[in-house]
């Protein structure tokens, strides 16, 4: 059975390592790669996640527009790495990045995915929406 929750939580993971790998190696198509990786993850979960989240959750919208207003962040720390002529500010700017997605994952686990949870949200449902709209965004 597919679990949309531990799919995301997949993501994050995956999304982890990859900012910890790039610590010790900032290749410009690396970096790029990685851009692309988290605004594509940030849409999935505002087409499929967030919504669920505001229409279930007792205060899911307020849980929502935080959660989105990470992602603005996020999008726009990625923006200004694609900016970043230099090693050091790339290395700087890599850090923060680091910090603001940990963040972000470690609000989405232990706050929205187990209010979500607790509301009844069908993680089956959830799995079968976030590759809905991966369909559509591709």
């Amino acid at each position: 059975m597919d679990d949309g929750f531990s799919r995301l939580e997949q993501d994050h993971r995956e999304i982890a390592a990859e900012l910890q790998g790039l610590r010790s190696d900032v290749e410009s198509p690396v970096v790029r790669k990685l851009g692309e990786r988290l605004t594509h993850h940030s849409q999935l979960e505002e087409a499929a996640l967030y919504p669920a989240l505001r229409r279930y959750v007792d205060g899911g919208d307020d849980l929502a527009d935080r959660a989105a207003q990470e992602h603005a962040t996020v999008a726009t720390m990625v923006a200004e790495l694609y900016d970043s002529t230099t090693p050091d500010r790339l290395q700087e700017l890599l850090g923060e990045l680091s910090d603001a997605v940990s963040a972000h994952v470690a609000f989405e686990e232990t706050e929205i995915f187990p209010a979500m949870r607790s509301c009844g949200v069908d993680p089956a449902q959830l799995a079968t929406a976030l590759a809905e709209s991966e369909a559509h965004a591709s």
